[in-house]
C-alpha cells in the first residue's frame, strides 16, 4: 500500500514536471527582462558617450570665443545692441564670459548645474621666442588661452554604477585679437 502510495505521488510530479503549460509566459518575462536591461544599459551608456564628446566641444569652443576676444579687441561693448548672442558678448572675453559662454552651449541631456569652466591665461606664448614680455598680462595678442570643462555625469539606469562620473575636456589656443 504505501509503495503505491508513493508511485502516485511520484507520477503526479513527474506528470507536472512534463506539463508546460504556462512555459511561454516565463521564457518571455525572462527574455523582455533581458531585453530591457540592454535596451536601457545602451542608452544611459550612449549618454555618457555624448556627455564625454560634448566637454572636449565646449572646451574647443571656449578657447575659441576667448581668442577672438583677446585684449586687442575692437568690437562694441554697447548696451543698445541686438539681444542677439553674439552682440551679447561683444567685448573683451573674462573669465565669467567664457563660463557663460560654455554653459549656453550645452545642449538637451547635458545639465548646465553639473558643467564647470576654468579659464586661465598662463602668460606664455607657444615659442617665446618674441614679445614674452607681453604674455605676462593676460589676454594679449599671441598669448596662450587654456579652458577646462568638466561635467559630473550620473547614471538613470539602477543596474549601473551609483557613483557620478566625471568627464572633462581642456583646450589650449594663441590669443588672436
Amino acid at each position: 500500500m504505501k509503495y503505491r502510495r508513493t508511485q502516485s505521488v511520484l507520477d503526479r510530479i513527474g506528470r507536472a514536471l512534463r506539463d508546460d503549460r504556462g512555459s511561454e509566459l516565463v521564457e518571455f518575462s525572462l527574455s523582455v527582462m533581458l531585453l530591457f536591461t540592454m535596451l536601457f544599459g545602451i542608452l544611459d551608456l550612449s549618454r555618457a558617450m555624448y556627455s564625454y564628446e560634448f566637454m572636449g566641444y565646449a572646451a574647443q569652443e571656449g578657447a575659441r570665443f576667448a581668442i577672438v576676444r583677446g585684449k586687442d579687441w575692437s568690437g562694441s561693448c554697447s548696451t543698445s545692441a541686438p539681444p542677439s548672442f553674439v552682440m551679447k558678448y561683444s567685448c573683451i572675453a573674462s573669465g565669467s564670459d567664457v563660463t557663460n559662454y560654455v554653459k549656453s552651449l550645452a545642449l538637451p541631456g547635458i545639465s548646465q548645474s553639473n558643467v564647470s569652466v576654468s579659464t586661465s591665461w598662463p602668460g606664455t606664448t607657444p615659442d617665446c621666442t618674441k614679445n614674452c614680455s607681453a604674455c605676462a598680462t593676460t589676454n594679449s595678442q599671441g598669448c596662450v588661452v587654456k579652458v577646462t570643462v568638466s561635467y559630473t555625469f550620473s547614471f538613470l539606469a539602477p543596474f549601473l554604477p551609483k557613483s557620478a562620473l566625471s568627464f572633462s575636456g581642456t583646450s589650449q589656443k594663441i590669443i588672436q585679437e
